[in-house]
């Protein structure tokens, strides 16, 4: 199959064969709507920049060294150990893998009411919007809204969290088989009755969670009803621990919660009401958050929160030597901490 040239591909949006060849070999060059238009339509049509000894020179460490890449980071508006704790795992990871490269690395937090606000490029703040900003990392509760205008900009990478409707390159977690090794230890305590919930249900990670869970309840023919997964399908508001103590008097024993602050204020809740975890309700959460002071360590999921980031630096690294390269996912593999919050079934 023959390839479109750069001249078609300048022809088709109306503009210079120059233009076209300084953005699409990552040259200096236009920027924002037109080369993000430029690359697009080239996808579009099927371009393939050609292997060159320039282009193969760009992917080189002497042209990397010195660069400066940005690590925009949504920061929760209420700060606590546990809220801050996956932020700064990520941060120590690009700083490092940064310097490893000898790149520069601009930190902009942002809190997320901040973030809400930002809906168009010129709302982006404007060290993220400088020439010398090569590419952007996106970690935190960011809305899709400011994903997409900063990747408007900038070459992007997302940590963690994925933005539905935003094509751009992303780091993530596999959720799937994280949940799988959950419900498989849950059964092989003779768990058949199994939960989840979640507090903030919109996200990416919540979504996959629980899609992987009702993946492995299929696998393992284990049952499956929609009121044991709380705060999925029915918004609950302030009542997400109310519903879970209504489906565990209905007999549902192990709860998968959507990440650690859910699982311990779930401990706590059912310790209140006089039910002792693990020896009536037994729960596992995700991301192996810091124990809260006189509480049992919560059986978890641990990330590799700073590797997933210097993957993601590499990753922007290509993205800005090759602007052309399809776009990419890359999953890390969790491991399932068991401590002391999952135990044998209670007998009916």
């Amino acid at each position: 199959m023959k390839h479109p040239t750069q001249e078609e591909i300048a022809q088709r949006l109306g503009i210079s064969r120059a233009t076209v060849s300084r953005v699409l070999r990552n040259v200096s060059g236009p920027k924002s709507s037109t080369a993000v238009r430029i690359i697009e339509v080239a996808r579009e049509m099927g371009y393939r920049l050609p292997a060159t000894e320039k282009s193969a020179s760009r992917k080189g460490t002497a042209k990397q060294k010195g660069m400066v890449l940005g690590l925009l980071a949504c920061m929760p508006d209420l700060r606590t150990p546990n809220s801050t704790e996956v932020m700064m795992r990520v941060l120590h990871g690009a700083i490092d893998a940064a310097r490893e490269r000898s790149l520069l690395l601009h930190v902009e937090y942002l809190s997320e009411s901040a973030a809400e606000k930002i809906r168009v490029t010129a709302d982006i703040p404007e060290s993220l919007k400088t020439k010398q900003l090569a590419g952007v990392l996106i970690a935190g509760l960011a809305p899709a809204s400011l994903v997409a205008a900063v990747a408007g900009q900038k070459p992007c990478v997302r940590i963690i969290i994925h933005d539905p409707g935003v094509r751009i390159d992303c780091v993530g977690q596999d959720d799937r088989a994280a949940v799988a090794d959950i419900i498989n230890g849950f059964q092989a305590a003779g768990h058949h009755k199994i939960g989840f919930c979640c507090d903030v249900p919109g996200t990416s990670f919540s979504l996959a969670r629980f899609s992987g869970y009702v993946e492995a309840l299929a696998q393992l023919g284990l049952p499956y009803n929609p009121a044991w997964a709380i705060n999925i399908w029915e918004p609950v508001g302030d009542r997400l621990f109310e519903k879970v103590g209504e489906a565990v008097s209905a007999g549902v024993r192990a709860w998968i919660c959507s990440h650690d602050d859910v699982g311990y204020t779930l401990i706590d809740f059912l310790q209140a009401r006089g039910l002792r975890v693990p020896e009536d309700v037994s729960i596992c959460g995700f991301d192996c958050l810091h124990v809260p002071h006189g509480m049992k360590p919560l059986t978890t999921i641990d990330w590799p929160f700073e590797d997933m980031a210097a993957a993601g630096i590499e990753m922007l690294l290509r993205r800005t030597n090759e602007p052309m390269r399809a776009i990419a996912q890359l999953q890390f593999s969790g491991r399932l901490v068991e401590r002391e919050t999952v135990g044998p079934a209670p007998v009916a």
